[in-house]
């Protein structure tokens, strides 16, 4: 018999270093106060500075990972209100469960999808995991092959749940001790780099450090175990996974006709085929592309949202079993899937390879290969250090910076290598390059 999930468990309000839960006063649930501790916390507030598609824009007006974060938290709660309601009226909720849990559960999820990403975007991924692949031997001897794997397949996703659950991250064990169900919700490749069953698409959720941790959420939302070291998704994973891709897909274009690299016309042709009501007489007097704009992305986000939460119920059985292997999109009526597929080819032709934004991203590795060559040799240091009197000077300042706490004499290479990255992870676009210049002399 096919093992099935249970939205009781799946939906477990329990947090992580804690099992304890509770409903606030004036019903502000569990749900609702993750929300609060990833919108608070240093680590969202940076993404204000990093990159969404165009590094260090000069204009104001183009999407940062911020912006990004919050509009698909805001696609990602109208999906799981309206999928609350739909499943509370076939009765599957718990009685405990709300369809706004459910909205909460899914926008907490959707506002962290990005809050590990590393300065300068995918590039800065890329560059992170070439410099370990190119590595001398020095660097990696001694790593396991699953450590390995982690630094040189090295993912924003595994990044963000260390993030949230690393101890570092608060005063008590669970990092940011968000829910079970928001964790599981926001784990969109629940396996570890050496146990992904996709291994050529280098993507996966936890390092081997926080896998454990990985372990206890899925074991508490009863996600079913795949392999000895990966879980089936969270079926809310496919909401935010949706949210993300409409975003994703609408803004890039919408980013290149702010900055000038597409045509509004370009932009209005692919969108109107979705629309299916008759266009106002205001909409073409408008003479703001921008107006416009904003018109058009509301009509499609409307019928889309509606697509997206028949095709979730549709399918909740397989979702519930862990066989689900597609994505919503492309399961959704009308001709919404061919749209987000158009927009996205379009983008990576037309705006991604954008020269300008190509320059930038050559300098983005130069950046991190100053910032990684500087301290991962502090590292190895630190690691073959007896004493603090055996640290060289630089070495000694450096392990200043990044803080002498989390880089304690003797400690091994993997740890000290995740510290780094957590550092270099955090850092905006503009100051890991003024960081980088300062310490390669102004070279970059």
């Amino acid at each position: 018999m096919t093992p099935m999930m249970n939205w009781q468990k799946l939906l477990s309000p329990a947090r992580l270093g804690t099992r304890h839960s509770s409903v606030g006063p004036f019903g502000r649930s569990d749900f609702h106060k993750d929300y609060d501790r990833i919108i608070f916390s240093a680590s969202f507030r940076r993404l204000q500075r990093k990159t969404q598609v165009h590094p260090l824009p000069e204009n104001d007006n183009v999407h940062t990972r911020l912006t990004h974060s919050l509009e698909v938290s805001c696609i990602a709660r109208s999906l799981g209100l309206m999928v609350g309601h739909q499943l509370h009226e076939k009765g599957s909720l718990p009685d405990t469960i709300e369809p706004d849990h459910m909205a909460a559960i899914v926008q907490a999820a959707a506002l962290c999808h990005d809050i590990g990403n590393p300065p300068f975007g995918h590039a800065g991924e890329y560059a992170i995991r070439q410099w370990f692949v190119d590595a001398a031997p020095k660097f990696t001897q001694g790593l396991s092959a699953e450590q390995f794997a982690d630094l040189t397949t090295y993912e924003g996703n595994a990044q963000g749940f260390r993030l949230l659950t690393n101890k570092r991250t608060g005063l008590y064990d669970g990092g940011m001790r968000l829910t079970y169900a928001t964790l599981a919700s926001f784990l969109k490749y629940p396996w570890s780099a050496a146990g992904s069953p996709f291994p050529e698409k280098k993507k996966f959720g936890a390092f081997q450090k926080e896998f454990s941790l990985l372990e206890e959420v899925a074991d508490a939302t009863g996600l079913i175990r795949t392999g000895e070291q990966s879980f089936c998704r969270h079926p809310l994973v496919y909401l935010v996974e949706a949210a993300d891709d409409v975003c994703y897909a609408l803004i890039d274009i919408e980013d290149g006709v702010e900055l000038e690299l597409v045509d509004f016309a370009v932009l209005e042709k692919m969108l109107l085929p979705c629309i299916s009501d008759e266009l106002p007489s205001e909409y073409a007097r408008e003479p703001n592309t921008s107006r416009k704009i904003s018109f058009l992305r509301g009509k499609i986000i409307t019928g889309l949202l509606d697509a997206l939460v028949k095709a979730f119920v549709a399918n909740e059985e397989a979702l519930l079993a862990g066989e689900w292997k597609g994505d919503l999109l492309a399961c959704a009526d009308g001709p919404y899937n061919d749209l987000i597929v158009q927009a996205k080819s379009f983008s990576e032709k037309q705006i991604i390879l954008n020269r300008r934004k190509v320059q930038i991203e050559v300098g983005a590795f130069a950046h991190l290969e100053t910032l990684l060559e500087t301290f991962c040799k502090t590292a190895l240091e630190v690691h073959h250090a007896q004493s603090e009197s055996d640290l060289p000077y630089r070495a000694g300042r450096v392990r200043e910076l990044i803080g002498n706490d989390a880089m304690p004499i003797g400690a091994s290479l993997y740890d000290l290598y995740l510290v780094i990255l957590d550092y270099v992870s955090g850092m905006t676009d503009d100051f890991a390059a003024r960081l980088a210049r300062d310490i390669g002399g102004g070279q970059h």
